[in-house]
């Protein structure tokens, strides 16, 4: 994991405008989504240091907004995006993939 970078986090995302995409999301402690599947309409990235994600979904019928993201991990077909506590424990994940994640 390396620190956010806007403009690549951006510009990965923004790649999959126009597709489906799978979403994991994981809020420590107590919430846990897996395999939504979903059109990528927009992506919204706001924010220094920490950061929010906005992402508009399904012909802008749906949004999802994750904050205080601090690190991520681009490969070909994961996006992986993290942020930590005052702990530096892992408090959310979000994960956006062009295939689904295993259950």
């Amino acid at each position: 994991m390396e620190p956010i970078s806007s403009e690549l986090l951006l510009t990965k995302l923004q790649q999959w405008i126009g597709k489906n995409i799978y979403i994991h999301i994981e809020i420590n402690p107590g919430g846990y989504f897996r395999n939504g599947k979903a059109l990528l309409d927009r992506v919204h990235i706001k924010g220094h240091g920490s950061f929010r994600v906005f992402l508009e979904l399904d012909q802008h019928q749906s949004i999802i907004h994750v904050d205080d993201l601090t690190h991520m991990s681009i490969a070909d077909e994961l996006v992986i995006v993290t942020g930590y506590d005052t702990y530096d424990r892992l408090a959310r994940t979000l994960e956006i993939s062009s295939r689904p994640f295993p259950i």
